[in-house]
Parts: structure tokens; sequence; C-alpha cells
């Protein structure tokens, strides 16, 4: 019995997933300093790499896998800010790397 398929929600398969992570994982510690972490700024610079990744070095698996990682970063950046300021009483504060 197979308990896990090969890919998620139908969309991206389990490699593209772990490449994006590894790639998360790794500009997010690398661009803190520079750019960054947990604002709409680092978000949007983080957004605008995914879209330029995308264009210029296309699909692929280190296409894929750099879009993504930046992409959801990007996203999780913006919220951050917006959501850890307390709006709403939710949240709980941004990160500090």
């Amino acid at each position: 019995m197979r308990l896990v398929g090969t890919k998620v929600s139908g969309a991206v398969n389990y490699m593209d997933l772990f490449t994006a992570g590894l790639v998360k994982y790794f500009e997010e510690r690398g661009l803190a300093g520079v750019i960054g972490n947990g604002t709409v700024k680092s978000g949007a610079i983080k957004l605008a790499i995914a879209f330029l990744t995308r264009k210029f070095i296309g699909k692929g698996m280190l296409g894929d896998a750099v879009s993504l990682g930046f992409g959801i970063d990007g996203v999780e950046d913006i919220l951050t800010n917006i959501l850890g300021s307390g709006i709403a009483g939710i949240g709980g504060g941004s990160q500090n790397w």
C-alpha cells in the first residue's frame, strides 16, 4: 500500500518541494543581513527574484527550486510583517535571524 503519492496537491512533486525547501533555507539565512527578513521590502525583493528566475532560468529542476523557494519565502516575509504586527490580535511578532 502506498501512503504517499509522487506529487503534493497535484502540482509539485516531492523532489521539487525538497529542493525548494533547501533553497529557502539557505537564501533566507544568506540574505537576512543584506535585504532583511520578515519585512515587506525583503518579501518584495524575494518575489521579484522568484519571477526573474522563472523568466531567465526557465522551468526544470533548478528554475523550479529557486523560483518556488524564493516565492514562498517572499510571501512568508510579507505575511510575517503584516500578521506579526498584531493586526486584529493575530500574530506573535517578527523573526530575528
